[in-house]
Order: C-alpha cells, then structure tokens, then sequence
C-alpha cells in the first residue's frame, strides 16, 4: 500500500517538470504584435503618407529592425531608412519616410528584433486614392498574422534552458530518491 503515495508524488514531479518545461519555453522565445500603425492597415488614403508609423508593446534593437514599403509590384518605395524611432525613449516604434506615392496599393513590412534577441515579422497594407478605386483593385486588408518568431542566438536562451534542465531534474530526483530509500527500508 506504501507504492501508491509513492507513485502519485512521482506523477506530481513528473507534472510539475512539464510545467516548468513549458514556463520556461515560453519564456525562451516570443512574438511581438504590431498594436497600432499610422496609416492603419486596410486604410483608404485620399492623398499620399509622408510617412509610416508603427508601434509595438516591447523595446527593439535599433540596428537590426526594419520597416519598408512595396508597391502592389514588389518594388520597394520608401527612402530606404525604416528604422526604430531613436526619438521614442522606449524604443518601441519605428518609422519609414515616403516620397508623393500614386495610386495603388502598398504593403508595409516589419521586420522585429526585440532586445532579448527574439525576433518577428508581419506587414500591413494601405491604398492610396478613393474607395472605387480601392474596390475596383480588389483591394482588403493585410492578414496581420506574425509569419515567423524565434530567439536569434541560442547564447541568449542558454540561461533559460540550463535553469529549465534544472528544474525538471531535481524534480525527477527527488521522488526518485525517497522511493530507492523507501525499498530498502
């Protein structure tokens, strides 16, 4: 009848090494989201932007993200310096300025590196001129799904999977100790 508690303390060690598990990969890499830009996705512009704006919840590295503008042919039509805002003390917006852009559809592409090395990307779009014309395009707004995340060096995450690994061992340890001693009792 002793194996029974002894059992359940191993099931409980063994949950909480996957909740560890999981807290800690979690951790490890994340997405960010674009909360708002300026113009909005989908947005119908009667006359050109002299600029894109977007902002996200978490500071980037300033040398590695990126911003840019594509025409509805892929052609790139920013001034080539999308970048992180330096004038945002957080760090946490970015913006590309535009030359006058005819009508049509553009895309806005994000490229994010956060401070902690994850990164991410998505876009949005926008149309320049009136609403028949943005029908008559075809034009509806960008999915904003974020495409792709990860942490950019595994040095960065090394902490975290060592702290991880050392939490589901002891976990795995402890009960196993008590039941080698509990037998040889």
């Amino acid at each position: 009848m002793r194996s029974k508690p002894i059992l359940h303390k191993l099931f409980v060690s063994l949950f909480a090494t996957l909740l560890a598990t999981l807290l800690f990969a979690k951790a490890y890499a994340h997405e960010v989201a674009l909360l708002k830009s300026e113009p909005a996705n989908g947005s119908i512009l009667a006359e050109s932007p002299t600029q894109v704006r977007a902002w996200f919840g978490e500071e980037m590295q300033t040398a590695t993200s990126a911003l840019q503008v594509f025409n509805a042919d892929g052609q790139r039509v920013d001034d080539g310096a999308g970048s992180v805002d330096l004038t945002d003390p957080d760090h946490a917006s970015m913006l590309v300025n535009l030359p006058p852009l005819p009508e049509g559809e553009y895309r806005v592409r994000w490229y994010v590196v956060l401070v902690d090395g994850d990164t991410s990307e998505s876009a949005f779009n926008f149309f320049v001129g009136d609403e028949a014309a943005a029908s008559a395009a075809g034009f509806v707004p960008a999915d904003t799904t974020v495409l792709y995340y990860q942490a950019e060096t595994e040095s960065e995450s090394g902490p975290w999977l060592i702290i991880g690994g050392g939490v589901a061992l002891a976990a795995l340890i402890v009960p196993l100790t008590i039941l080698r001693r509990r037998k040889t009792q």
